[in-house]
């Protein structure tokens, strides 16, 4: 490695950078915003497009009252029994892979319930923080993202899907997330677009959401404010590892060198984990969702359909349906017959416009380790590597609070969140 070889790569007039980071998404920029705001000198490096990952296209939820590891109790049964069906909400496509017989027995594994009361409070914390950061960021000067923080209300068709909900609900309220209990009237009152069968609704009254794309470009514009540098289309080819300590990561155009490295490439986590020696238990989550142009009746917040696993996301002038999980590997191709399983459960409690405003619905790999929490925390292997992967749904409604732990923890630093349910070394 040249200082020459180094200084091609980031352009000759940058210096050498304190911190590099892996991945521009909503993760890998929220970290670089929070070191810059430090005074670190920050590159981060992408493979593509910086955030065309998972947080494009998804929900745009800041949702606290859902912000729950995906191994839950229960979840693990239900997972055998949707493999039968794959319109379900959770879809594990049957397979002899032995990593994916290996990551289901973890997820099955992480599913008890006293995993659960660990991890469970630790990411509704992070995500209640984030959505606050998500609020003061918004209401400072810059461009908008269409946040809005008018609440999420679940809808409930069934007497027992309302008993689980409020169940939940009362669990999360525990942790400062309150709520309302509505009845049927009050739903279709208060949501002239709900017109389906309802037993009642659940009302989380400080949730919020946003435009997904446009957030991840507010964090890019913050970050490119303070000095960072964002390199897109440069894909991280390799490592040079010496001892304990990374000295530089390999692209096409040369080596960058840094003190610290940040892995929080989503998904792709897992592949260049491993020039750094780390074996990270990660499946890709594919979701999907479609929008429709603004109509007649637009809802005035976020709604969930409770038992048909469906989001539904007011913008300003579309409405955006999101759904589904579904267990594959590197496959982000558009299944028409899940995405049509959306709609058609959609259209069974919403008055929506007859056509889509985009034919092509829109797919994204969501990142997730096996016990279904992110990694937040130094890498085990080496000394100057951090970890900000696995996510899962929560990268978008967590990625402030991720960012100010990891941070806090880089500089040694008393961490506002218990460190330690994210801590990496459980999963590699």
């Amino acid at each position: 490695m040249s200082n020459g070889t180094v200084n091609a790569a980031l352009g000759s007039s940058r210096p050498r950078p304190d911190v590099v980071v892996i991945g521009a998404g909503v993760i890998g920029l929220a970290c670089a915003l929070e070191l810059a705001r430090r005074g670190e000198r920050v590159v981060v490096v992408d493979r593509g497009e910086a955030g065309r990952g998972a947080s494009f296209g998804n929900a745009g939820w800041l949702t606290p009252s859902l912000a729950f590891p995906l191994a839950q109790p229960g979840y693990a049964f239900k997972a055998l029994k949707w493999m039968m069906d794959p319109e379900s909400p959770f879809y594990i496509r049957p397979s002899l892979d032995p990593a994916l017989l290996g990551w289901v027995a973890k997820f099955a594994f992480s599913s008890r319930r006293s995993k659960f009361t660990v991890n469970a409070p630790a990411l509704v914390g992070l995500c209640r923080w984030s959505t606050d950061a998500w609020e003061a960021l918004a209401t400072s000067a810059g461009p908008e993202f269409g946040f809005a923080r008018r609440g999420l209300l679940v809808v409930l068709e069934t007497p027992h899907g309302l008993e689980t909900a409020q169940k939940a609900a009362a669990y999360v309220e525990t942790q400062g997330i309150p709520h309302e209990s509505w009845s049927a009237d009050r739903v279709r009152a208060e949501e002239p677009i709900v017109t389906g069968p309802v037993s009642g609704g659940v009302y989380h009254t400080r949730d919020a959401h946003c435009v997904p794309n446009l957030a991840v470009q507010r964090l890019r514009h913050e970050a490119e404010r303070l000095g960072v540098q964002v390199i897109e289309h440069r894909e991280v080819t390799g490592a040079v590892v010496e001892g304990r300590r990374v000295i530089a990561i390999r692209t096409p155009s040369g080596e960058i060198a840094a003190d610290r490295f940040v892995l929080a490439a989503g998904y792709w986590s897992a592949d260049l984990g491993r020039a750094f020696g780390l074996r990270l238990p990660m499946r890709a989550a594919k979701g999907y969702s479609l929008q429709f142009a603004r109509g007649t009746v637009h809802p005035s917040r976020s709604i969930s359909l409770g038992e048909r696993k469906v989001t539904v996301t007011p913008h300003a002038e579309r409405l955006r349906l999101a759904g589904t999980l579904e267990i594959v590997g590197d496959d982000s191709s558009i299944n028409e017959r899940r995405v049509n399983a959306i709609e058609r459960g959609a259209r069974g409690m919403l008055t929506l416009p007859n056509e889509r405003a985009e034919a092509k619905a829109w797919a994204g790999l969501r990142p997730c380790l096996a016990d279904g929490m992110p990694a937040i925390g130094r890498s085990p292997r080496q000394e100057n590597l951090w970890l900000a992967v696995g996510h899962q749904m929560t990268g978008l409604k967590c990625a402030p609070g991720t960012a100010r732990l990891l941070a806090e923890l880089m500089a040694g630093e008393k961490p506002t969140f218990d460190p330690r349910p994210f801590a990496p070394e459980r999963c590699c």
